[in-house]
């Protein structure tokens, strides 16, 4: 199974137990757009939280039941963000996609970069039929970025997702194999 995928600007690749701190600092750099639309960011997020999530998705990728990616500068190495599948259901082949990018990198396409490695992992590697993106109606650069690789909005889930203690409708978008 292929699991770094690049292209000239970035790759996509499995974390590494010393990816915690990089991680961490993304993050940290990106607290206001995080906190504001996902759930497991929080204003004091840590390297102790980073280390403990690199561990866990190392767990989950051996066991299948999730796949994250770091998202890196292919030069560099420099951490970008994460981007991963998650709620994997292999009876009906399908699977959630998450993404985000460090605040002082979005809008360069990396987040449309990133999934579009993803899509094929997905489609390729695991053979999962349909990928799906929930995405609060709210927040506009993502509905833009999932719109760009082509999912097809399919409906709105109403009072769907609960963020920053408060309720939120959410478009579903779809990409199929």
């Amino acid at each position: 199974m292929q699991t770094v995928f690049r292209n000239h600007s970035i790759l996509i690749r499995p974390f590494s137990t010393n990816d915690g701190p990089g991680l961490c600092s993304a993050a940290r750099e990106s607290i206001a757009e995080l906190c504001a639309w996902m759930t497991w960011c929080s204003p004091t997020y840590s390297v102790a939280e980073a280390t403990a999530f690199v561990a866990q998705a190392g767990r989950d990728w051996e066991s299948g039941m999730r796949y994250c990616f770091a998202i890196a500068e292919a030069a560099s190495g420099t951490l970008l963000g994460s981007i991963g599948l998650t709620q994997i259901n292999q009876t009906h082949q399908f699977a959630n996609v998450g993404v985000w990018v460090r605040t002082t990198r979005t809008s360069q396409g990396i987040a449309t970069e990133a999934t579009r490695m993803l899509v094929r992992f997905a489609f390729e590697e695991l053979r999962l039929r349909r990928l799906e993106f929930v995405v609060a109606a709210a927040n506009l650069p993502s509905v833009r970025a999932v719109e760009k690789i082509g999912a097809k909005r399919e409906g709105v889930l109403r009072q769907r997702l609960s963020l920053a203690g408060e309720v939120h409708d959410a478009f579903l978008y779809a990409l199929v194999a």
